[in-house]
């Protein structure tokens, strides 16, 4: 069978990214993960990042002629590697303000999906996110603000060891509630060209609402990018029952 269509599964566009990191105790975190993936440290510390953009172009194959509409996202993340070595990110959660998209993901991938009310704000020199999770079981709010840069020049491009250890990550891992193992994805965009924030904040429960405790601080490391297109692949079980399962 071919697989090409799997490898481009689904293209979209992510825009006006805005990432804030912690980090955060390994115990924690490391109770959170699933029995084959293990956090990946940098500087021995573990990391968790609030991300919130807009998905813009969203097409999927084979259907990839039927236009979806834009929407909103506000993940909850942390940086994992499995046991092979492989590194890449477990989402312990992600808002959207598209309800197909939530059952999309969710039937698809397994990824911890859930629909939520998202507002972007946008100034000159500003952006906020507003997020309020509409769910019986795991409900939380999220409000996002970064603000930019004065200068015009790149004194503040995002290129430090941390920096990319934070940005560059092209895989994701999530597992499907009757599977007893987890599965990935690719991703593939070109590298991130981000901005450092001198001056950004997150107040919600997105933390809480995955038994973490919430940041007492402003974010440790804050990142702006205008954005980029995204190819990503199809899950890797449909890799698998097409017979490539060594897809990567």
């Amino acid at each position: 069978m071919r697989v090409g269509w799997l490898k481009r599964f689904m293209t979209q566009r992510w825009e006006d990214l805005v990432l804030l990191h912690w980090p955060v105790p390994q115990n924690s975190l490391r109770a959170s993960l699933p029995d084959d993936l293990e956090l990946d440290l940098f500087e021995g510390e573990a990391w968790a990042s609030v991300v919130g953009f807009k998905l813009t172009n969203l097409r999927i194959c084979p259907l990839n002629w039927i236009p979806w509409s834009d929407f909103w996202e506000v993940n909850l993340r942390t940086y994992v590697r499995n046991r092979h070595g492989q590194k890449g990110v477990w989402f312990h959660s992600l808002d959207s303000s598209d309800l197909l998209a939530v059952i999309g993901a969710r039937s698809l991938y397994g990824l911890s999906y859930h629909y939520a009310q998202i507002h972007c704000s946008r100034k000159p020199k500003s952006m906020a996110y507003h997020s309020r999770r509409k769910s019986f079981l795991k409900t939380a709010k999220a409000e996002i603000f970064a603000e930019f840069p004065s200068g015009k020049n790149n004194s503040d491009h995002a290129d430090s060891p941390l920096d990319r250890f934070l940005l560059e990550r092209y895989r994701f891992w999530a597992r499907r509630s009757f599977s007893s193992v987890s599965g990935d994805a690719q991703v593939m965009h070109r590298p991130y060209d981000a901005q450092g924030l001198e001056l950004a904040s997150y107040h919600g429960g997105l933390f809480e609402s995955q038994g973490l405790a919430e940041p007492e601080t402003v974010p440790v490391v804050a990142h702006y990018c205008k954005g980029f297109d995204v190819e990503a692949t199809a899950p890797s079980w449909a890799f698998a029952m097409a017979g490539h399962a060594n897809h990567r």
